[in-house]
């Protein structure tokens, strides 16, 4: 990890779920119910923030939950026990889970790929963990599908990342998850102003091959 992840961003961490909370009223909370509320099996969250997706799962047999940053795993720590809730947690960046290969049937994301540094190592190392029959569940915001918006976003990307700890409003998170070997099963586009997001199922190649064989 990097000495900024390491060290964290206690201040961001402070204030996340506070700058949020619109999106969480109007738009997250609708998406989290069935991507985190349906996410089954052994279910690994990556970058699990201050806990937000915690209150919904209910179908999941165990939890695990990564961050890189020690004050956001400090508060979604809190969160867990607040609700007596048995989630294992590990402190590492997306791009170097410390787990087996094939040793998750789900892995969950929210608004976490806009953040990690190597957007390609990260899904590489969600799908090494990933079984071959298993899901991606995800919410993330990216880059808006050309035209002025998508000018603005890259303009604004520099200052933005500096003031929310490395977040990225130009991300091409659809076509990374397919240059990493993942095919859509299920996916949702909501046009947002400055932040449109997308919100689905993806799962690895190999295994979309075969269910359509």
């Amino acid at each position: 990890m990097s000495d900024s992840e390491t060290k964290g961003h206690r201040c961001f961490a402070a204030v996340y779920d506070l700058l949020n909370r619109w999106g969480e009223r109007k738009v997250l909370g609708h998406l989290r119910p069935h991507i985190a509320g349906e996410a089954t099996g052994r279910v690994l969250e990556i970058g699990a923030g201050t806990g937000a997706n915690f209150p919904y799962y209910r179908m999941a047999e165990t939890i695990v939950a990564t961050d890189p940053d020690p004050f956001m795993l400090e508060r979604a720590q809190k969160r867990a026990g607040e609700r007596c809730l048995a989630i294992t947690f590990v402190q590492c960046a997306a791009e170097e889970l410390p787990f087996p290969d094939c040793s998750f049937d789900t892995v969950v994301a929210t608004l976490v790929l806009c953040t990690v540094r190597d957007p390609a190592r990260a899904l590489a190392a969600v799908r090494r963990v990933l079984k071959p029959d298993g899901a991606f569940r995800f919410i993330e915001h990216v880059r808006a599908d050309g035209g002025l918006m998508a000018r603005v976003q890259d303009f604004l990307t520099p200052a933005w990342s500096c003031l929310g700890a490395g977040c990225h409003l130009n991300r091409r998170t659809a076509a990374s998850l397919e240059a990493a070997g993942f095919e859509m099963a299920e996916i949702q586009e909501l046009q947002l102003p400055l932040l449109p997001l997308i919100s689905g199922i993806a799962r690895p190649r190999a295994q979309s091959a075969r269910l359509a064989a």
